[in-house]
């Protein structure tokens, strides 16, 4: 009787999930901003500042981002840039600003807000496509937090003299149409936070309820609302900014009664699973409190916070926290190697992010970094997530990527070749074992 050596070597495989946030990253620069004559600037002009400003990305991989431009005829405009390519959309010349910073982007449309002048909403051409002007049906002015939804939507709050209002605001059929979510004078309500509006039409926002205490909300469409937090026996407070994904998922940060400790959490409006606190993988607690955690559909949660040394960028999942990027760091750029951070000395000291950050549904990254040449680049950070054992293609390592394996390998495709070396022998069968032990990220 012989036996079958490969028979042998896979009896003991068992099956697992895949778990755990991806560890290895690809980092694309869209932008790199220079006031120094002698460096160069990249994709912009000499003269412009991404200082304090915010990034947003779209599902693509494209990213916008408003420039502080020290032009002859332009005082600042809109990046937009995609796969490293791109430049200024659109540019104004005024003494006084006129764009905020927190644009924002979704399915090739960038909505811009002007200062007390309503939101302009342009393609990544410049091309103006809607105006949204102060007032319509609500009557509100001001337009804060903005969110904009694939089909040109636009979630805000809402200034309605000394009360405030959450709105959606978007156009039907050609006419205005804003429908009220929530606002400061119906009794529930002393405070409304800056929301976050999805393509479902899910609203979500920190609030201050008149009972007391402060409470974070998802209103789904038609009214209803979700209670995801409130502050009493398992927190105290909650950083003012939250974030909402297409699916409804919801991150944000709390203070924990119990111990006053910072985390990050993620909730889906039944449960909570823990991202990050304060003194995992280094992280400062009470820099948690700075600026918010964003999420996508997945669940993976990107926050940027505070080490030893400096900010920095880490992302999580609920199974494993993986740090992004750091001070001193080493990056590609389009002048060579620098590294992530500069040393503004002072109280400043050693800074690495600018402004906030954003993360789309294929889980990139997008952020703003100083560079120790003192200027500051935008980039696009990809997971690199294959897989080499899941054969399936389906996110749990089992039986059925063994037998894909022996089929791929029995047919010498090419993806069976883990060795590499051109031949299908034992040291492929050997290196699928490996790979299926260790597990994918």
């Amino acid at each position: 009787m012989t036996t079958n050596p490969f028979a042998v070597a896979f009896a003991c495989v068992a099956a697992h999930a895949l778990a755990a946030p991806p560890t290895d990253w690809t980092f694309q620069l869209q932008c790199r901003s220079s006031l120094d004559p002698d460096t160069p600037a990249f994709n912009l002009p000499i003269g412009s500042s991404l200082s304090s400003q915010y990034v947003t990305l779209d599902d693509d991989g494209g990213v916008a981002i408003r420039v502080v431009l020290g032009l002859p005829d332009a005082t600042e405009g809109v990046f937009y840039g995609r796969q490293g390519v791109g430049g200024l959309i659109h540019t104004v010349n005024s003494t006084e600003p006129v764009y905020s910073s927190g644009i924002a982007l979704r399915n090739g449309r960038i909505a811009m807000p002007i200062f007390f002048s309503g939101v302009e909403v342009r393609n990544t051409t410049g091309a103006l496509e809607q105006y949204f002007a102060p007032g319509g049906p609500e009557g509100v002015s001001g337009f804060s937090s903005l969110s904009i939804t694939s089909d040109g939507a636009l979630g805000y709050r809402g200034d309605f003299g000394s009360e405030q209002k959450n709105i959606i605001d978007e156009f039907v059929s050609g006419v205005r149409t804003q429908t009220q979510v929530a606002n400061t004078f119906d009794g529930l309500y002393s405070y409304l936070f800056s929301p976050k509006l999805n393509d479902a039409r899910q609203m979500a926002a920190k609030v201050f309820p008149q009972a007391g205490g402060q409470a974070i909300y998802r209103w789904e469409p038609g009214g209803s609302r979700t209670l995801i937090a409130q502050t009493g026996a398992i927190y105290n407070a909650f950083v003012n900014s939250i974030a909402l994904a297409d699916n409804g998922l919801i991150a944000f940060s709390g203070r924990r009664t119990a111990d006053a400790r910072w985390q990050v959490m993620r909730a889906d409006g039944t449960s909570e699973t823990l991202i990050a606190q304060g003194g995992d993988l280094g992280i400062v607690d009470s820099s948690i409190a700075n600026f918010p955690p964003v999420v996508n559909s997945d669940g993976l949660v990107a926050l940027r916070a505070s080490d030893a040394v400096s900010t920095a960028l880490w992302v999580g999942d609920g199974d494993g926290l993986v740090k992004l990027i750091e001070y001193g760091q080493s990056i590609d750029t389009d002048i060579g190697p620098l590294t992530f951070g500069f040393d503004f000395g002072g109280l400043t000291g050693k800074q690495v992010m600018n402004g906030a950050i954003a993360i789309n549904d294929d889980g990139q990254v997008a952020f703003a970094a100083f560079l120790n040449n003192g200027t500051i680049g935008v980039f696009v950070a990809t997971p690199d997530d294959t897989c080499a054992p899941d054969f399936t293609g389906e996110g749990v390592l089992d039986f059925f990527d063994v037998q894909a394996f022996l089929a791929a390998f029995a047919a010498h495709d090419p993806g069976a070749d883990l060795a590499p070396d051109g031949l299908f022998d034992f040291f492929d069968v050997q290196a699928f074992l490996q790979a299926f032990a260790a597990g994918c990220p």
